[in-house]
Protein backbone atom coordinates (compact mmCIF):
# COMPACT_ATOMS: atom_id res chain seq x y z
CA UNK A 1 0.00 0.00 0.00
CA UNK A 2 1.66 3.28 -0.77
CA UNK A 3 2.29 5.54 1.87
CA UNK A 4 -0.24 8.39 2.89
CA UNK A 5 1.95 11.14 1.36
CA UNK A 6 1.92 9.72 -1.57
CA UNK A 7 -2.00 9.35 -1.96
CA UNK A 8 -2.32 12.96 -1.13
CA UNK A 9 -0.01 14.04 -3.50
CA UNK A 10 -2.47 12.63 -6.26
CA UNK A 11 -5.03 15.20 -4.55
CA UNK A 12 -6.17 18.32 -7.13
CA UNK A 13 -8.40 21.01 -6.97
CA UNK A 14 -9.67 21.67 -10.15
CA UNK A 15 -10.02 25.97 -10.02
CA UNK A 16 -11.55 27.55 -12.50
CA UNK A 17 -13.75 30.92 -12.93
CA UNK A 18 -17.35 31.21 -13.93
CA UNK A 19 -19.43 34.53 -14.59
CA UNK A 20 -23.10 34.64 -13.97
CA UNK A 21 -23.17 37.57 -16.72
CA UNK A 22 -22.10 35.04 -19.44
CA UNK A 23 -24.24 33.76 -21.87
CA UNK A 24 -25.84 30.50 -21.19
CA UNK A 25 -23.86 28.87 -23.89
CA UNK A 26 -20.75 29.96 -22.78
CA UNK A 27 -20.99 28.80 -19.26
CA UNK A 28 -21.91 25.45 -20.94
CA UNK A 29 -19.09 25.28 -22.78
CA UNK A 30 -16.55 26.16 -19.75
CA UNK A 31 -18.12 23.26 -18.12
CA UNK A 32 -17.81 21.20 -21.27
CA UNK A 33 -14.32 22.26 -21.25
CA UNK A 34 -13.43 21.33 -17.22
CA UNK A 35 -15.19 17.69 -17.75
CA UNK A 36 -12.46 17.19 -20.54
CA UNK A 37 -9.68 18.68 -18.06
CA UNK A 38 -11.34 16.46 -15.55
CA UNK A 39 -11.38 13.10 -17.37
CA UNK A 40 -7.67 13.78 -18.23
CA UNK A 41 -6.57 13.99 -15.15
CA UNK A 42 -8.66 11.44 -13.70
CA UNK A 43 -7.26 8.81 -16.35
CA UNK A 44 -3.60 9.14 -14.95
CA UNK A 45 -4.64 8.75 -11.73
CA UNK A 46 -5.32 11.62 -9.90
CA UNK A 47 -7.97 12.39 -7.03
CA UNK A 48 -9.95 15.90 -8.78
CA UNK A 49 -12.14 17.99 -7.09
CA UNK A 50 -13.61 20.68 -9.40
CA UNK A 51 -14.38 23.92 -8.11
CA UNK A 52 -15.85 26.89 -10.13
CA UNK A 53 -14.64 30.28 -8.76
CA UNK A 54 -17.21 33.48 -9.08
CA UNK A 55 -16.28 36.44 -6.27
CA UNK A 56 -13.93 34.58 -3.81
CA UNK A 57 -12.33 31.11 -3.35
CA UNK A 58 -14.17 30.73 -0.06
CA UNK A 59 -15.26 27.29 -1.60
CA UNK A 60 -11.78 26.12 -0.66
CA UNK A 61 -12.28 26.89 3.17
CA UNK A 62 -12.67 23.01 3.48
CA UNK A 63 -9.30 21.74 1.54
CA UNK A 64 -6.14 21.10 3.71
CA UNK A 65 -3.54 22.93 1.36
CA UNK A 66 -0.77 20.66 2.90
CA UNK A 67 -3.40 17.62 1.02
CA UNK A 68 -4.53 19.29 -1.93
CA UNK A 69 -2.76 20.82 -5.12
CA UNK A 70 -4.37 23.79 -7.16
CA UNK A 71 -4.73 23.48 -10.81
CA UNK A 72 -4.79 26.90 -11.52
CA UNK A 73 -7.33 27.04 -14.33
CA UNK A 74 -8.94 30.96 -13.20
CA UNK A 75 -8.35 33.80 -15.19
CA UNK A 76 -9.70 36.16 -12.44
CA UNK A 77 -12.89 37.16 -10.10
CA UNK A 78 -15.99 38.18 -11.87
CA UNK A 79 -16.58 41.59 -12.29
CA UNK A 80 -12.56 41.90 -11.89
CA UNK A 81 -11.09 41.98 -15.52
CA UNK A 82 -7.20 40.50 -15.78
CA UNK A 83 -7.33 39.65 -11.90
CA UNK A 84 -5.73 36.37 -12.32
CA UNK A 85 -2.97 37.69 -9.91
CA UNK A 86 -5.05 38.08 -7.39
CA UNK A 87 -6.30 34.67 -7.54
CA UNK A 88 -3.07 33.70 -7.29
CA UNK A 89 -2.12 36.06 -4.44
CA UNK A 90 -5.27 34.58 -2.36
CA UNK A 91 -3.92 30.92 -3.38
CA UNK A 92 -0.39 31.92 -2.02
CA UNK A 93 -2.03 33.44 1.27
CA UNK A 94 -3.98 30.18 1.62
CA UNK A 95 -0.82 28.48 1.40
CA UNK A 96 -1.78 26.52 -1.36
CA UNK A 97 0.86 25.15 -4.04
CA UNK A 98 -0.83 25.83 -7.55
CA UNK A 99 0.25 25.40 -11.05
CA UNK A 100 1.08 28.01 -13.07
CA UNK A 101 3.26 31.13 -12.42
CA UNK A 102 2.76 33.15 -9.21
CA UNK A 103 0.57 36.23 -8.43
CA UNK A 104 3.83 38.71 -8.66
CA UNK A 105 4.79 37.34 -12.33
CA UNK A 106 0.87 37.15 -13.77
CA UNK A 107 0.83 40.87 -11.95
CA UNK A 108 4.25 41.86 -14.06
CA UNK A 109 2.61 40.22 -17.34
CA UNK A 110 -0.40 42.96 -17.47
CA UNK A 111 1.96 45.16 -18.45
CA UNK A 112 3.85 44.67 -21.88
CA UNK A 113 6.67 47.29 -20.97
CA UNK A 114 7.45 45.76 -18.19
CA UNK A 115 7.75 42.40 -20.46
CA UNK A 116 9.81 44.30 -22.83
CA UNK A 117 12.26 45.37 -20.30
CA UNK A 118 12.72 42.11 -19.11
CA UNK A 119 13.93 41.12 -21.96
CA UNK A 120 15.91 43.57 -23.03
CA UNK A 121 17.80 43.09 -19.85
CA UNK A 122 18.47 39.74 -20.49
CA UNK A 123 19.63 40.47 -24.15
CA UNK A 124 16.49 38.68 -25.62
CA UNK A 125 15.88 39.89 -29.00
CA UNK A 126 12.95 42.19 -29.73
CA UNK A 127 11.45 44.56 -31.83
CA UNK A 128 12.04 48.40 -30.93
CA UNK A 129 9.11 50.19 -29.17
CA UNK A 130 8.32 52.67 -26.70
CA UNK A 131 5.01 53.71 -24.60
CA UNK A 132 3.09 56.79 -25.64
CA UNK A 133 0.09 58.06 -23.97
CA UNK A 134 0.01 61.67 -26.82
CA UNK A 135 1.35 62.18 -30.29
CA UNK A 136 3.27 64.94 -29.08
CA UNK A 137 5.68 61.32 -27.90
CA UNK A 138 5.38 60.53 -31.79
CA UNK A 139 7.79 63.05 -32.98
CA UNK A 140 10.97 61.04 -32.41
CA UNK A 141 9.59 57.64 -33.67
CA UNK A 142 11.19 56.34 -36.69
CA UNK A 143 9.81 52.69 -36.84
CA UNK A 144 7.79 52.46 -39.65
CA UNK A 145 5.17 50.51 -40.18
CA UNK A 146 4.94 50.22 -36.57
CA UNK A 147 2.07 48.34 -34.71
CA UNK A 148 -0.11 50.12 -31.71
CA UNK A 149 -1.14 47.83 -29.01
CA UNK A 150 -3.18 49.00 -25.45
CA UNK A 151 -0.15 48.47 -22.98
CA UNK A 152 -2.05 47.07 -20.66
CA UNK A 153 -4.89 44.99 -22.26
CA UNK A 154 -4.41 41.33 -23.08
CA UNK A 155 -6.14 38.53 -25.58
CA UNK A 156 -5.47 40.86 -27.99
CA UNK A 157 -7.88 43.28 -27.17
CA UNK A 158 -7.51 46.60 -28.78
CA UNK A 159 -5.77 44.68 -31.77
CA UNK A 160 -7.29 45.33 -35.08
CA UNK A 161 -6.52 46.12 -38.12
CA UNK A 162 -6.12 49.70 -37.89
CA UNK A 163 -3.26 48.70 -35.53
CA UNK A 164 -0.27 48.68 -37.72
CA UNK A 165 0.14 52.04 -39.11
CA UNK A 166 2.93 53.64 -41.74
CA UNK A 167 3.51 57.14 -40.98
CA UNK A 168 2.95 59.53 -37.69
CA UNK A 169 -0.26 60.75 -38.38
CA UNK A 170 -1.86 57.65 -39.00
CA UNK A 171 0.30 56.37 -35.28
CA UNK A 172 -0.97 59.65 -33.58
CA UNK A 173 -4.34 58.56 -34.54
CA UNK A 174 -4.26 55.01 -33.20
CA UNK A 175 -2.86 56.42 -29.72
CA UNK A 176 -5.90 58.73 -29.78
CA UNK A 177 -8.21 55.89 -30.12
CA UNK A 178 -6.67 53.49 -28.10
CA UNK A 179 -6.51 56.19 -25.07
CA UNK A 180 -10.20 57.01 -25.88
CA UNK A 181 -11.62 53.50 -25.34
CA UNK A 182 -9.66 52.08 -23.03
CA UNK A 183 -7.92 55.39 -21.60
CA UNK A 184 -4.29 53.65 -21.05
CA UNK A 185 -0.83 54.44 -23.22
CA UNK A 186 0.53 52.52 -25.75
CA UNK A 187 2.86 50.15 -26.50
CA UNK A 188 4.28 51.42 -29.92
CA UNK A 189 6.62 48.67 -31.82
CA UNK A 190 8.01 48.36 -35.21
CA UNK A 191 6.36 45.66 -36.76
CA UNK A 192 7.58 42.80 -38.09
CA UNK A 193 6.58 41.69 -41.26
CA UNK A 194 7.09 38.20 -41.32
CA UNK A 195 6.03 34.28 -39.92
CA UNK A 196 4.87 33.96 -37.22
CA UNK A 197 5.36 31.25 -34.39
CA UNK A 198 3.81 30.47 -30.77
CA UNK A 199 5.82 28.60 -28.70
CA UNK A 200 4.88 26.41 -25.82
CA UNK A 201 7.42 26.16 -23.22
CA UNK A 202 7.20 24.07 -19.83
CA UNK A 203 8.99 24.08 -16.93
CA UNK A 204 11.13 25.28 -14.18
CA UNK A 205 15.65 24.40 -13.57
CA UNK A 206 14.89 22.41 -16.47
CA UNK A 207 13.14 24.63 -19.40
CA UNK A 208 11.51 22.72 -22.21
CA UNK A 209 10.51 24.88 -25.81
CA UNK A 210 8.10 22.16 -27.19
CA UNK A 211 7.27 22.37 -30.96
CA UNK A 212 6.38 25.52 -32.98
CA UNK A 213 3.47 26.23 -34.32
CA UNK A 214 3.30 28.95 -37.25
CA UNK A 215 0.27 31.15 -37.86
CA UNK A 216 0.27 30.74 -41.94
CA UNK A 217 -1.25 34.58 -43.07
CA UNK A 218 -0.38 33.84 -46.65
CA UNK A 219 -4.72 34.57 -47.55
CA UNK A 220 -3.67 38.03 -46.66
CA UNK A 221 -1.84 40.29 -49.05
CA UNK A 222 -2.33 43.34 -47.18
CA UNK A 223 0.35 44.20 -44.85
CA UNK A 224 -1.78 45.73 -42.28
CA UNK A 225 -3.78 42.56 -42.34
CA UNK A 226 -1.47 40.25 -41.59
CA UNK A 227 -1.59 40.26 -37.58
CA UNK A 228 -3.79 38.15 -34.71
CA UNK A 229 -6.50 40.55 -34.29
CA UNK A 230 -9.00 40.16 -31.70
CA UNK A 231 -11.36 39.50 -34.15
CA UNK A 232 -9.55 36.57 -35.79
CA UNK A 233 -9.57 34.67 -32.26
CA UNK A 234 -12.96 35.33 -31.26
CA UNK A 235 -15.33 36.05 -33.92
CA UNK A 236 -16.61 33.41 -35.46
CA UNK A 237 -16.62 33.28 -38.99
CA UNK A 238 -14.78 36.11 -39.50
CA UNK A 239 -12.55 36.19 -41.87
CA UNK A 240 -9.55 36.18 -39.88
CA UNK A 241 -10.70 33.20 -38.27
CA UNK A 242 -11.34 31.50 -41.14
CA UNK A 243 -8.53 32.25 -43.34
CA UNK A 244 -5.21 31.67 -40.96
CA UNK A 245 -3.81 28.51 -41.15
CA UNK A 246 -1.89 26.30 -38.15
CA UNK A 247 0.79 24.02 -38.62
CA UNK A 248 3.27 21.93 -35.98
CA UNK A 249 5.26 21.46 -35.69
CA UNK A 250 6.96 24.53 -37.71
CA UNK A 251 9.06 25.65 -39.72
CA UNK A 252 10.22 22.45 -41.81
CA UNK A 253 14.13 23.83 -41.42
CA UNK A 254 15.35 22.18 -38.25
CA UNK A 255 18.55 24.66 -37.86
CA UNK A 256 15.85 27.71 -37.90
CA UNK A 257 13.80 26.07 -35.67
CA UNK A 258 16.15 25.16 -33.25
CA UNK A 259 16.39 28.96 -32.79
CA UNK A 260 13.20 29.78 -32.78
CA UNK A 261 12.79 27.21 -29.92
CA UNK A 262 15.86 28.75 -28.04
CA UNK A 263 14.13 32.37 -28.17
CA UNK A 264 11.33 31.61 -26.92
CA UNK A 265 13.09 29.73 -23.82
CA UNK A 266 15.44 32.42 -23.02
CA UNK A 267 12.29 34.89 -23.17
CA UNK A 268 10.75 32.50 -20.24
CA UNK A 269 13.70 32.48 -18.54
CA UNK A 270 14.08 36.22 -18.59
CA UNK A 271 10.62 36.92 -17.40
CA UNK A 272 10.59 33.83 -14.82
CA UNK A 273 8.13 31.76 -15.70
CA UNK A 274 6.80 28.99 -13.45
CA UNK A 275 5.64 25.86 -14.70
CA UNK A 276 4.61 26.74 -18.51
CA UNK A 277 4.23 29.76 -21.14
CA UNK A 278 3.68 30.74 -24.57
CA UNK A 279 6.41 32.72 -26.20
CA UNK A 280 5.02 34.66 -30.03
CA UNK A 281 8.11 34.85 -32.37
CA UNK A 282 8.13 36.30 -35.88
CA UNK A 283 11.08 36.35 -37.92
CA UNK A 284 13.07 39.63 -38.74
CA UNK A 285 15.10 38.91 -41.86
CA UNK A 286 15.38 35.02 -40.39
CA UNK A 287 16.16 36.51 -36.74
CA UNK A 288 14.07 35.17 -34.61
CA UNK A 289 12.46 38.46 -32.38
CA UNK A 290 9.85 37.77 -29.68
CA UNK A 291 6.58 40.10 -29.78
CA UNK A 292 4.87 38.60 -26.65
CA UNK A 293 4.91 36.69 -23.95
CA UNK A 294 1.89 35.29 -21.72
CA UNK A 295 2.42 33.62 -18.86
CA UNK A 296 -0.09 30.80 -17.57
CA UNK A 297 -1.56 30.47 -21.40
CA UNK A 298 -5.06 29.55 -23.07
CA UNK A 299 -5.38 25.63 -22.83
CA UNK A 300 -8.70 25.07 -24.53
CA UNK A 301 -8.18 21.81 -26.51
CA UNK A 302 -7.95 23.45 -29.74
CA UNK A 303 -5.08 26.28 -28.72
CA UNK A 304 -1.44 26.21 -28.88
CA UNK A 305 0.12 24.51 -26.11
CA UNK A 306 -2.27 21.00 -26.13
CA UNK A 307 -1.33 21.18 -30.15
CA UNK A 308 2.28 21.38 -29.36
CA UNK A 309 1.78 18.76 -26.63
CA UNK A 310 0.26 16.67 -29.07
CA UNK A 311 3.01 17.25 -31.34
CA UNK A 312 5.34 15.01 -28.77
CA UNK A 313 2.86 12.49 -28.82
CA UNK A 314 0.84 13.78 -25.18
CA UNK A 315 -2.48 13.74 -25.52
CA UNK A 316 -4.50 16.07 -24.04
CA UNK A 317 -4.62 14.39 -20.03
CA UNK A 318 -0.82 14.05 -20.20
CA UNK A 319 -0.04 17.07 -20.81
CA UNK A 320 -2.40 18.42 -17.77
CA UNK A 321 -0.62 15.89 -15.84
CA UNK A 322 2.75 17.13 -16.89
CA UNK A 323 1.87 20.57 -15.62
CA UNK A 324 0.65 18.74 -12.03
CA UNK A 325 4.04 17.33 -11.76
CA UNK A 326 5.58 20.89 -12.53
CA UNK A 327 4.27 22.16 -9.66
CA UNK A 328 4.14 19.01 -7.70
CA UNK A 329 7.62 20.09 -5.77
CA UNK A 330 6.29 23.06 -4.55
CA UNK A 331 3.31 20.79 -2.53
CA UNK A 332 6.07 18.44 -1.01
CA UNK A 333 8.76 21.29 -0.44
CA UNK A 334 5.24 22.95 1.69
CA UNK A 335 4.70 19.17 3.76
CA UNK A 336 8.60 19.40 4.41
CA UNK A 337 8.60 22.80 5.79
CA UNK A 338 5.64 22.04 8.21
CA UNK A 339 7.67 18.61 9.63
CA UNK A 340 10.59 20.35 10.04
CA UNK A 341 8.33 23.12 12.36
CA UNK A 342 6.71 20.31 13.87
CA UNK A 343 9.57 18.83 15.18
CA UNK A 344 11.42 22.02 15.91
CA UNK A 345 8.07 22.92 18.45
CA UNK A 346 8.19 19.09 19.77
CA UNK A 347 11.80 19.46 20.86
CA UNK A 348 11.20 23.18 22.42
CA UNK A 349 8.00 21.73 24.92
Amino acid sequence: MPARSEVMTRKIILLYNMDSGWPRADQKEVRKLVEKMLDGLQRHGYEVEPIEVYKSLDALDNYDPLEWLVFNWCEGFEGMPWSDHLVAKELEARGFAFTGSGSRILKKNLDKWRVKHALRAARVLTPPSRVMSSEVETTEWEHFPAIVKPVEQHSSIGITYHSVVDDRAALARQIRAVYGEFGQASLVEAFVDGREFHVAVWGNRKVEALPPVELDFSAFSNLYERIYTYECKFVRGSRGMMSIDWYCPAPENNRLRAKIEAAAAAAYRAFGCRDYARIDVRLWNGRPMVVDLNTNPDLHPESVFPMAAEALGLKYGAMAARLVELAMPRLKRKRTLQKSRAKELAAAI
